[in-house]
């Protein structure tokens, strides 16, 4: 520890010695340093070596007795305690299931938790849904038995716990989702729906840099925001394999390219300069420039 605050405090004296040097410079190039300022600041200066001098590690090791533990087993100690502490898969997996079955435990048995409950999850559900509802007009009567048929379905999924046949139980939950959304929407429209479904990180994104460019008096209409969340979908490769929106893995050079015809210019600068990072719902990114910098790092040869 002693070691590590000489080497602070080096640190500290080296960085006060460069400044008082650079000041004595600045002081001679105006021409208007006395003698006596001039001496002062080179008296300063020596006594400041002298501290550092003081300060420095000697070559020498230090000896430990059998009784003394060392920084290296205390750091080794430190990082077994952690990895004692760090929870496997399966444990990730019992505490899980175990929250889930206090939840639908609580549920069957308390009304009025299970009336908030259901609340709860109905509103989360308006507010992943509602951009889909206003970009495709839907009426309020779509919206509510859609909104319904995913509750459904949101519940029979959360219900799923290890050791029982997950993937059956899954595939009967999306199957009956499916069936009740197309008789909502009809065919056309549900694979739209789908096509939002593996948008979502897209738009999760558009979300919070529409509110951040709101605050700047910038506000997104409708239709920007839905073509800015088809450009970062686009210029995402496993959006065109099928797969769902990897915001980790967006060309953003191809999608300024796009948002260039619909974005404002002080619109397309904020895109471009300000770290819209954090978390959208259900699902977080870093800033773009924080994955264009791993991407530069990333090229061979760097």
């Amino acid at each position: 520890m002693k070691k590590h605050i000489n080497h602070v405090l080096i640190f500290v004296a080296v960085a006060a010695l460069v400044v008082a040097t650079l000041e004595y410079k600045r002081l001679l190039a105006s021409a208007k340093i006395n003698n006596s300022a001039a001496a002062a600041i080179l008296k300063r200066n020596a006594a400041m070596k002298a501290q550092i001098d003081t300060l420095k590690p000697t070559t020498s090791q230090p000896t430990h007795t059998g009784d003394t533990v060392t920084d290296v087993d205390a750091s080794t100690k430190i990082a077994a305690a952690g990895k004692a502490n760090v929870k496997t898969l399966a444990q990730w997996h019992a505490d899980a299931d175990a929250y889930v079955k206090m939840v639908h435990e609580r549920v069957k048995n308390d009304s009025e938790f299970a009336l908030k409950y259901y609340a709860s999850q109905r509103a989360d559900l308006e507010m992943v849904y509602a951009p889909f509802y206003r970009v495709h007009h839907l009426s309020n009567e779509q919206c509510e038995a859609l909104g319904d048929a995913k509750l459904q379905w949101r519940l029979r999924v959360d219900d799923i716990q290890s050791g029982v046949d997950a993937k059956a139980i899954r595939k009967a939950a999306d199957d009956e989702f499916a069936s009740n959304a197309k008789a909502v929407l009809g065919d056309d429209l549900y694979e739209q729906l789908l096509d939002y479904e593996r948008q979502r990180p897209a738009w999760g994104f558009v979300s919070t840099y529409g509110s951040d460019v709101s605050l700047v008096d910038m506000p997104l209409n409708v239709e920007q925001a839905s073509q800015l969340a088809d450009a970062i979908a686009n210029a995402c490769p496993a959006f065109q394999e099928g797969k769902p929106v990897d915001m980790s893995k967006v060309d953003w050079n191809a999608v300024d390219a796009a948002a260039v015809d619909f974005l404002t210019p002080e619109q397309m600068n904020f895109l471009k300069n300000a770290a819209v990072n954090g978390s959208g719902h259900l699902m977080s990114w870093p800033p773009r420039q924080n994955q264009e910098l791993d991407n530069a790092l990333q090229k061979p040869g760097q």
